[in-house]
């Protein structure tokens, strides 16, 4: 049952994100207490300005493997899927070791433009570039497999490698050093398990090798690839712009929010578990399935963001300390961000349906708008201004693919269930807010969010029936 299937991959995906996510944050939350804001605020920048880099690694190539790989299992040809998984990952090895040459090439002058002392950081990240890259290459293969539970091992691996020699070599005392040369080598170990996992389980892609159809994958790679480098311009460009125009401890600061608003947008994302389902559906069963996924994600999201915007202050203050409060109002208007994961089902349906043009115009327009915005207020207002212009041109971006979708496939959310669980979120914040205590906020907030959803029949008798099925199968 494909209901079953999904609900299996969410399972493994989202405990995946989950580990990944908490692990994350408890090393994200040690170095900034440890290396304090100006340190905390180099490893940030140096982090961001790699992931804008590994981008021109990846340039589509692992949605690209995701799709058609997904594609050729469904018609049991396992000969096509190799073809196609060669084909990418040549394409991937010339362009990894382009970016990575030239990223510690160009270091120095990098650290120069930045006036900051982020060089060697750079250079010690080129280990994580190199091997993050076939990495995600890999995953992509084991989800086209409809396999998430490759994302769990192999990123809880990853994860749990990070935070041992995190603690291990900063308290050695390499500080920054040792942070970032951490961060290189969990890279290496996951991607070392990545190879043996594959290979052991999925063998027989690996042994076949047919001929494929290189030009319709290049066009899907071209788009995707251009959609890709817009996502990743338009996700990091503010931190970025803030280590351009402002100091090492704005960068900290926006980082310690960002991070808690990241992790938890990981745990309640979705879209990427879809994408091997929307590659098989069509029609009316296509409609259905997107229905209902924007519905209980959109269910989950947005009380979300709501409920983070009234605990940020409690969640900064258990995590960081007092040092990062000047984050807090930036952290606030990033808590809309985690609305963003119920519009990602968009993407899934455009590469689903080879069709990831569609997703290219409105990123491509909201990047140019964040990076404008952000010029534009990053100087007045400083991180209020850059947090702002990320949830201005996020809003944008997320009606542009809403309009897009019901044009080209008819497909849209149900107005009546998206007020419906907005108004729910809207009366839990109103009651919340008169709590002071984080104790008392977080289940307030959940009692009166699934009462007022339930009275208001944002949540039916069919959806409790239609969850129970999937879990009784």
């Amino acid at each position: 049952m494909l209901s079953r299937i999904v609900l299996k991959n969410i399972i493994y995906n989202s405990s995946s994100v989950l580990i990944q996510s908490l692990i994350g944050l408890i090393v994200v939350i040690f170095l900034a207490r440890t290396l304090k804001p100006e340190l905390f605020g180099l490893y940030s920048l140096s982090l961001s300005l790699v992931s804008v880099l590994a981008i021109f690694a990846d340039l589509g190539i692992n949605s690209a493997g995701t799709r058609y790989i997904a594609d050729a299992v469904s018609k049991h040809d396992h000969s096509l899927a190799g073809g196609y998984f060669y084909f990418l990952i040549n394409f991937k090895l010339i362009l990894t070791l382009l970016v990575t040459i030239l990223l510690f090439i160009f270091s120095e002058t990098i650290s120069s433009a930045f006036e900051k002392p982020i060089s060697l950081l750079l250079k010690i990240l080129c280990i994580y570039l190199l091997f993050n890259s076939f990495t995600s290459l890999l995953l992509a293969v084991a989800n086209a497999m409809n396999d998430f539970k490759a994302n769990l091992l192999i990123n809880t691996l990853s994860s749990l490698s990070k935070l041992i020699l995190t603690f291990l070599l900063v308290l050695l005392g390499l500080s920054v050093v040792g942070a970032t040369l951490a961060f290189s080598l969990s890279a290496l170990i996951g991607f070392l398990f990545a190879v043996y996992y594959l290979l052991r389980k999925y063998g027989i892609i690996f042994a076949g090798k047919k001929k494929i159809e290189a030009k319709r994958v290049l066009k899907f790679v071209f788009y995707s690839a251009v959609i890709s480098i817009t996502w990743v311009i338009f996700a990091n460009v503010d931190m970025v712009m803030i280590g351009y125009f402002l100091s090492a401890e704005d960068v900290a600061y926006y980082r310690a929010g960002f991070s808690i608003i990241s992790a938890i947008t990981g745990f309640i994302s979705i879209p990427g578990v879809l994408l091997p389902v929307f590659v098989r559906l069509e029609g009316e069963d296509l409609s259905r399935a997107f229905s209902r996924a924007f519905k209980y994600s959109s269910a989950l999201c947005i009380p979300s963001a709501l409920g983070v915007m009234l605990i940020s202050q409690n969640l900064i203050l258990v995590a960081y300390g007092e040092d990062y409060l000047p984050g807090l109002r930036a952290m606030q208007i990033l808590s809309i961000l985690l609305i963003s994961p119920a519009f990602g089902i968009y993407g899934s349906i455009f590469s689903g349906k080879e069709r990831p043009e569609l997703n290219f115009y409105p990123l491509l327009f909201a990047m140019v708008l964040n990076v404008l915005l952000n010029y534009l207020m990053i100087p007045p207002l400083g991180i209020i201004g850059a947090s702002s212009a990320t949830v201005i041109s996020n809003a944008l971006c997320w009606l542009i693919l809403a309009l897009v979708c019901a044009k080209e496939f008819g497909i849209k959310p149900e107005v009546s269930n998206f007020a419906k669980i907005t108004f729910s979120a809207i009366v839990m914040f109103l009651i919340a807010s008169n709590f002071n205590s984080m104790i008392l906020i977080v289940p307030v907030s959940i009692l009166v969010y699934s009462v007022t959803l339930f009275l208001v029949r944002g949540i039916t008798k069919e959806d409790i029936e239609f969850i129970k099925r999937i879990v009784t199968d």
